[in-house]
């Protein structure tokens, strides 16, 4: 394999819930959090050194906590599905093609508050670690 060619279904996914990974909480994560994730682009998987993508899912009902992140831009850009989005004080209605641009420091969060469809979106960060973007619980 390549390590400029890299497969979501190649990657292990990180249940964002899952207080067992150890990992994972080390990285800020927190067991009341939910969804799954995959890294498509980081330092660790290609080397990246300015940059981290990922590919997300939140089932029917699911909520991504509300939260920040003091140390890195984020944005993310809606596949499949459709879900609630809260970025600061505005709450938007992510369908597909949607693109939402998150600054250091801005609350946000997810709910797919679709009965019947999980929302599937792709994820970034201008930092190449999870450990370098900080991760602040914000409720």
């Amino acid at each position: 394999m390549s390590r400029f060619h890299v497969r979501a279904q190649d990657q292990p996914v990180i249940d964002q819930g899952d207080a067992g990974n150890a990992a994972w909480m080390a990285a800020g994560g927190d067991p009341r959090d939910r969804g799954r994730m995959v890294e498509l682009v980081s330092e660790q998987l290609v080397g990246s050194q300015r940059l981290m993508v990922g590919l997300a899912w939140l089932g029917p009902g699911e909520v991504h906590l509300l939260h920040h992140h003091p140390h890195a831009d984020e944005w993310y850009y809606v596949v499949r599905g459709s879900a609630r989005f809260r970025v600061g004080d505005e709450v938007v209605r992510g369908t597909p093609g949607s693109t939402l641009w998150i600054p250091a420091s801005v609350p946000h969060g997810i709910h797919n508050d679709d009965p019947d469809e999980t929302v599937e979106f792709l994820w970034g960060f201008d930092k190449p670690r999870l450990d370098a973007v900080g991760i602040v619980w914000d409720e």
